[in-house]
Order: structure tokens, then sequence, then C-alpha cells
């Protein structure tokens, strides 16, 4: 007797044997074979992933970085620095209104609470919009800082200082975002898909008798599409064609399933019968084609 998972590598690759053999996992075994299958999935992007070498703060806080201007730029050139620390002299309130805060400051002061804002200090830079957390981040490299020349190169700056500090967290919070995309699409999938496939039970053309039954269909015919997308997403580590080659390769090898069952015992066991009959018959044929060779010898 196989094993778990041998027993269900074996019935996965096989039609018949994906629809004859549906019902022998346990509820634990579905759950981890939902987990590998996602965890094939997550490999090729797990290494697109490790690639990221920059990001941009406007993805996390669009309304804060609207505050940059070129009037920001040109106050920020201005400035000279010392090791890791910018050298502001005064006070300089650029932007205060309903829009936003944007100031540097001499020395570190009580940061605004309701409101969006980008404040300079000597050593760290903050940045804020509402709800969401606040950014604080030391400089990392007050040269490259104050050499930009447009908004769109410092904000690429501070984005790029920001993601120095937080890499780790940066693709450890994509990883899990993907993981759960992933994870939710490939279990919606196969519920989903189980749940059309277990209405045939109402019929008494179909051998399918309940929910589970078509789980295990379901979980059978998903192994070899997701093989195929993790190939494919090795090549191209895009997530939305992984996952969109997943779904068509599933539907066709459904389609495969049923056109080797017909979703009938009675169908297979019928193909078998006839596959037996013709290999007895094929053997009488030889055996007896063999005895009258021999015959003619004689």
């Amino acid at each position: 007797v196989e094993v778990f998972p041998l027993n269900y590598l074996r019935n996965s690759f096989l039609p018949k044997l994906s629809f004859k053999n549906r019902n022998y996992l346990k509820i634990w075994q579905m759950i981890v074979l939902i987990l590998v299958l996602t965890g094939c999935l997550l490999m090729p992007i797990s290494i697109s992933l490790g690639k990221i070498n920059q990001v941009t703060l406007i993805d996390y806080v669009p309304n804060a970085m609207n505050l940059v201007s070129e009037e920001l730029v040109q106050e920020i050139n201005q400035l000279s620095f010392n090791e890791q620390t910018l050298l502001i002299t005064e006070e300089q309130i650029l932007m205060d209104n309903d829009e936003g805060l944007l100031a540097l400051y001499p020395e570190e002061v009580d940061l605004p609470v309701a409101k969006d804002f980008i404040i300079f200090t000597p050593t760290t830079f903050y940045i804020q919009e509402v709800d969401r957390p606040l950014i604080s981040q030391p400089y990392r490299s007050v040269e490259r800082l104050t050499s930009v020349n447009s908004t769109e190169s410092l904000i690429q700056e501070l984005s790029q200082q920001w993601f120095e500090s937080n890499r780790m967290a940066v693709v450890l919070t994509n990883f899990i975002n993907v993981w759960v995309l992933i994870f939710l699409s490939t279990l919606m999938v196969i519920l989903g898909s189980s749940l059309f496939i277990s209405f045939m039970r109402f019929s008494d053309i179909f051998s399918i008798k309940s929910y589970r039954e078509a789980i295990h269909l379901s979980l059978h015919s998903m192994l070899i599409p997701t093989l195929i997308a993790a190939v494919v997403g090795l090549l191209t580590q895009n997530p939305t064609t992984m996952l969109t080659l997943q779904g068509i390769a599933f539907v066709l090898v459904l389609l495969w399933v049923y056109w080797k069952t017909h979703f009938r015992d009675e169908y297979i066991l019928k193909q078998e019968e006839k596959s037996n009959h013709i290999i007895n018959n094929s053997g009488e044929k030889l055996v007896e084609t063999q005895s009258q060779h021999q015959r003619n010898k004689r």
C-alpha cells in the first residue's frame, strides 16, 4: 500500500487513477497539499523578490510624497554637510497648509500628529501620511542627498535611503503579500472547481457522489498545472502569467481526465475489460500462430 504523498503523486499523473482514487486523503493531508502547491509557485517569485534593489516611497506614502517641490530641492542643494549630518542653520517652513507641512529644522522638534508632512533635521528625515506609520530615517548618505537636481531624483534618493535600511522588512512584507495572494488564488480555484464538480452528484450519469470526492479530483488535477506554472515562473518571474497559466492548464487537465473517464466508474471498467479482451485475443492468436507454425515444420 502506497503512503502519502507517494499515492498522491501516482494518482495525479494518471487520469484514470486520478478519478478512481478519489476518497483516500485526510483533511490535514489536503491542507498540506494546498500549502505545497502554493510553495511550488512561491519558489520562482522568491527569487524575483530577492533581486529587488530599489522601491519608491510613492507606493507607501503617495500623498506625502506629493509635497516634494522644486523649492525643497533647491534648499537641500544649498545645504552643507559634515559626515552624515546636514548643517541646517535656521528653521525653514516651505509649506504649511491643509495639504501638509514641508520644513527643515536645525534641531529635533515635536512632530505634528494629524497631518501629512516631510521634515528634515540635521540627522534624520521624517515622512508621515495620516493613518499610515511614521517613516523615520537617519541619513545614509548626505552627499547623495544634497546632490539631487529634481523632485524625481529627490524622491528616488529618499526612497533608496529608506530601502537600504529596511530591505529585509520590505522583501518580507512583499513575500507575505504574494504568499497570501497565491494561497487564496489556489484555494479558490480548488474549492470553486470542486463545488462545480460536486453538482454532478445530483445526476445518475456521473459517479461523483460527494464534495469530498470532487476535492480529491481537483487536487489531483492541480499538480501538473502547478509544476508547469512554476517552471514558467522561473523563466518569466511574472506572478500574473504564472497564475493565468496554472488556471488554463488546470482546466485542460480536468478535460483530459473527463476524456479518459467520462467521470464514470462504469466507463473505466468497460474500457479496462475491453483492453483485457484485446490483450487476451492477441495472446490467443499469438499462441495459435506459433502452434500452426510448429505443425507446418513437421
